[in-house]
Parts: structure tokens; sequence; C-alpha cells
């Protein structure tokens, strides 16, 4: 991942604004001693800019972040349990600020999961059935039904023998990642993004600050743009 830091982001839109000819508008100059709170609503919309094209965006620009679920000496916390039947079950911790998965492995398969079923859908209810249910060369992951943060996973299936002989049931994650949600903060100079996705984000942004000021002349233009993502 990369960093954008908000006076970039100020920057960035206001250069949005003013190709599209809007910067000079009375909204958006000192003439309405406005200047000082436009820059204070690019900064404080920045997050949710963030975490809205994060969410929407195609899983193969996403960047996620590496999380480590408890072993012994340190941990970034969470529940792991596996089941005597290889379902493997696990949350991570509170203060991970979950968003959105982008890969997950576990130990015995080669395959990288990028997407979670939901747990109603017809092939999450297919998992329940011991024998259709996913498995190491074809696995299946499903979030758990209800908007609970942080999620609650279920990955089906582990191999017997990797069952047998984990030891520790974190030891059947080989790989869990996601994009972590991101707050306000008056203090805070800089956020976290998926470099292939800071446009997205400035379009997106300059969207909310032209809702803000109530002016849809463009508005639907930088939403437009902002959804338009590179292959």
């Amino acid at each position: 991942m990369t960093t954008l830091s908000t006076a970039t982001a100020i920057t960035l839109v206001r250069k949005n604004l003013d190709e599209a000819g809007l910067n000079e508008s009375v909204m958006y100059t000192d003439e309405n001693n406005d200047n000082l709170s436009l820059d204070d609503i690019i900064k404080k919309n920045l997050p949710e800019a963030i975490n809205a094209i994060h969410k929407i965006a195609p899983v193969h620009l996403l960047e996620g972040e590496e999380y480590t679920f408890k072993k012994s000496g340190s941990s970034e916390g969470g529940s792991v349990s596996v089941s005597s039947d290889g379902v493997l079950t696990f949350t991570p911790s509170a203060g991970s600020n979950y968003l959105r998965l982008v890969a997950f492995r576990a130990v015995d398969s080669d395959i990288v999961v990028t997407d979670a079923l939901k747990e109603a859908s017809p092939e999450g209810r297919k998992q329940l059935n011991v024998r259709i249910r996913g498995r190491y060369d074809r696995p299946r992951l499903v979030r758990q039904q209800g908007a609970v943060t942080p999620p609650t996973f279920k990955y089906y299936t582990l191999k017997p023998t990797t069952v047998a002989g984990l030891g520790s049931p974190s030891n059947a994650i080989a790989v869990f990642s996601f994009v972590k949600e991101q707050f306000y903060s008056e203090s805070a100079t800089s956020y976290p993004i998926s470099r292939l996705l800071r446009q997205n984000i400035i379009d997106w942004l300059t969207g909310i600050v032209m809702e803000t000021y109530a002016n849809q002349s463009a508005q639907q233009t930088f939403f437009g743009r902002a959804t338009s993502f590179a292959e």
C-alpha cells in the first residue's frame, strides 16, 4: 500500500474543481471566507472517500494489510477454531478495523480466495452438505450472516491430515489480508490507500465536496469517473 496525504488530497481536489471551472465560484474562494472551510471539508471527508472506493473497487486493484492471528509470543488477536471435519472458523479482533477481504489462503491449499460467500446464499448453504461443499482444491469462504463487525468467516475445508497435525488452529491460516476502514482524525496527515486507486479516491472526494456545497453541475461526472476502474 501507499499513503495519501491530506495536503495532496486538497491540492488534487482543487485541481479537479479548477478543471471543471468551479474553483472560481464564490462558494469555493476567499470572497465568501470559505477557502479554509473547503480545505476542512476535503480533510474531513477523505477517509469516507477512501472507504467508499475500497468497498467497490475490483479486488485485483486492492492492496491489503496482512493480519496474524494470535499465536504464542506476539499476536494481533482474534479467534480461530477448527472442527473435526475440517471446517476452519475465524474472526479478526474487534480493533482490526476490517473493511474488505483481499486474500485468504489455507496452509494446505495453493488456491487464494478473494471473495466470501453470503451464508444465506445458495452457494453458501451448499457448504453445509459434506458431499458437495468446498475442499482444499476448490475451497469456499463463507461470511456469517448479519452486519457484524468484525465478521466471522468459515472456510471449507481443510484436509483431514492437516487437521490431525495442526497444533494451534491459527497454524491453518497461511494468508489473510484485508483493507482496513479509515476514520477521520484531526491530527492525521495521511491515510493508507491502494496505490492504483488514488485518482478514483480523489474523484470521489471531489464529488463529495460538490455534494456538500449542493452543486450538482458536475457532481455526477466526478462520481462517474471515480467508479471507472483500470483493468
